[in-house]
């Protein structure tokens, strides 16, 4: 039995050891073990969920005791004993004490544990490793692998990207079928995340697999071959990216041998490899979660406008770069302009684009904008400033060393130049791809930028105050261009840095 649900849910399913959570109506926990699962029902008290002490002897091979006139309860797990106490938040493991999140609690003759109380006190009696999954009320007994997996879908016009977040990382496998690619991870079972498939020609569906730690993708009509990029997120995450391609496009005219291609057309990339200058680059979607940004006269929201971007040009930077992309924020939640320059900064960010949708009073107003921060002191001085900030801390093994002490305020400063080259090159791929503002590259004082402490730049795709603007900006032809746009730019920018 395979299930699909929308991206709000996990999609976990059990074939031989493989778990999907089931969509019943009485909310329970399963319990996954290498002989397979089982359900242990959860019961809601004071917006806790908790577990049935019965319930959960049942699951583990556990005996209790009550203590009437002590008003506890003493729990047997193979050796060792758990004495607990209604109202008390804190048990004593073989005379070891654990605090809960919540106390215990004794209900119409039946006593209950918090779901905290299974890896903190019960794994610690049984001497047994217990994973405890509360996003997707999962709880793995033993040493199961069993990785975090959240497949996204990009669609553009010309193809269309798989990828996989895995966390924490293990390799995958991936083979063909007849209309189907087939996923296997090196794991004992998936926490699987399918998100809803819009409505393309490429990719039929996203299903759990027939083996415990596979996934199957059913390809469309318009799929004839496919690429796959692996990288590495961060020290503890992977990423896998299946590109799915076409055998002939229907939408752009095949290039005439003679000549330099189309304007349109991806550009071929000599070294697909990152280069010593430009290995890491973070993408900012601007507003999100409770920041709107602008709206549309149609109700185009900024911020899904952004996200979207910033996805699809992550895939044409990792596929055609090997570059590692970070994005500020993965999903619609808010963020402050500090925390986004922050995390490029904690992220070692060679580039940092942040991207937005413009608006005006005027709604005849329209074209993309590139900006790069102005200090409004004196540049020369704030450069000084950033760069004279060094003080020197003692070294082990005697002597000292040097290090910089960036302030927030000039992080910018010392890549002003950098900036305005990056800001350039970003204005030229852009005017060749969409309709660019008379006022094209700019500079002004955005707070995003002023604590980036790498080049930056601002884009602003476009005008939702214009109503032709608008529906541009919600077609996918468009954000691919865009996209495809910010990728030449960061080519010529890398080749600046190689130099």
């Amino acid at each position: 039995m395979r299930h699909c649900c929308a991206a709000a849910l996990a999609l976990l399913t059990l074939w031989s050891g493989v778990w999907v959570p089931a969509l019943a109506q009485t909310p329970s926990l399963t319990v996954l073990a290498r002989d397979g699962r089982k359900p242990l029902p959860i019961t809601p008290i004071n917006n806790q969920d908790y577990v049935a002490v019965d319930d959960m002897n049942a699951a583990f091979g556990t005996t209790s005791r009550e203590d009437r006139l002590a008003g506890g309860l003493t729990i047997i797990a193979r050796t060792r004993s758990i004495v607990l106490t209604a109202d008390q938040n804190v048990v004593s493991v073989s005379g070891r004490l654990v605090s809960l999140p919540a106390a215990p609690v004794r209900r119409d003759n039946r006593w209950f544990v918090p779901v905290d109380f299974l890896p903190r006190a019960l794994a610690l009696a049984l001497d047994l490793r217990l994973d405890l999954r509360r996003a997707t009320r999962l709880l793995i007994v033993g040493d199961l692998r069993v990785p975090r997996v959240v497949a996204r879908v990009d669609a553009g016009t010309t193809d269309v990207a798989v990828t996989f977040e895995v966390t924490p990382n293990v390799e995958a496998r991936i083979t063909t079928q007849q209309g189907r690619i087939l996923v296997r991870f090196d794991a004992d079972a998936l926490e699987l995340s399918i998100p809803t498939l819009p409505p393309q020609t490429f990719l039929s569906g996203i299903a759990a697999g027939d083996t415990p730690a596979g996934v199957v993708l059913i390809t469309g009509p318009r799929y004839a071959s496919h690429r796959v990029i692996t990288t590495q997120a961060d020290a503890g995450s992977g990423r896998v990216t299946i590109d799915l391609l076409p055998a002939t496009t229907t939408d752009q005219p095949a290039p005439a041998p003679p000549g330099p291609p189309p304007p349109d057309m991806r550009p071929s990339i000599a070294s697909q490899g990152p280069s010593t200058g430009l290995r890491t680059v973070v993408l900012d979607p601007g507003h999100g979660g409770e920041e709107l940004g602008t709206q549309g006269a149609k109700g185009t929201l900024e911020k899904e406008i952004t996200l979207a971007v910033a996805r699809r040009l992550r895939t044409l930077i990792e596929s055609r770069l090997g570059l590692k992309v970070f994005l500020t924020r993965e999903d619609d939640r808010t963020m402050s302009l500090d925390d986004r320059s922050a995390f490029a900064n904690n992220h070692q960010a060679d580039v940092f684009l942040s991207l937005h949708a413009n608006s005006a009073v005027r709604p005849a107003v329209k074209g993309a904008e590139v900006y790069f921060l102005t200090v409004e002191r004196a540049d020369a001085e704030a450069r000084k400033r950033a760069d004279d900030l060094q003080t020197t801390l003692p070294a082990l093994g005697g002597g000292t060393r040097a290090i910089d002490l960036i302030l927030w305020e000039t992080a910018q400063a010392r890549y002003l130049e950098q900036s305005a080259s990056l800001a350039g090159f970003i204005e030229q791929a852009l005017r060749t791809r969409i309709e660019m503002s008379p006022r094209a590259v700019q500079q002004a004082p955005f707070r995003v930028l002023v604590g980036a402490n790498m080049p930056a730049a601002l884009v602003e795709i476009g005008y939702l105050s214009n109503g032709d603007q608008e529906t541009q900006l919600t077609s996918g032809s468009y954000q691919d261009q865009v996209a495809q746009a910010l990728l030449d730019a960061l080519i010529k920018f890398r080749e600046l840095l190689e130099h």
